[in-house]
């Protein structure tokens, strides 16, 4: 699995510092309640609803330049629209090394 990275965000804060840790704080705000949604869907067992949270969250994969990370979304997705689990286990990993990423640029 590949790293996150800001290089997206770098040539788009062009230098302003402010705007970098905006964003980061954003993210880190963000992602904590949305994976937060996603388990309530899950938990409640409506696939549907936590397939539209992954949506969410494949975005912010996107932003991070995660290609591979972002297709495995991408499948995560589709498979709870049918109702699957399959990637589950690899979303998961994803989310919670991009969690530790965000938290370490703001260290």
């Amino acid at each position: 699995m590949e790293d996150p990275s800001l290089n997206y965000l770098h040539s788009l804060s062009n230098g302003n510092e402010l705007f970098k840790n905006r964003i980061i704080q954003l993210f880190m705000v963000e992602l904590p309640e949305e994976v937060s949604i996603y388990e309530k869907a899950l938990s409640s067992k409506n696939f549907f609803w936590a397939s539209e949270i992954v949506h969410k969250i494949k975005h912010k994969i996107a932003f991070l330049q995660m290609e591979q990370s972002y297709e495995i979304s991408e499948k995560h997705e589709l498979a709870l629209r049918e109702g699957k689990l399959k990637y589950q286990t690899e979303f998961l990993e994803i989310i919670t090394k991009i969690l530790k990423f965000l938290t370490d640029c703001k260290d």
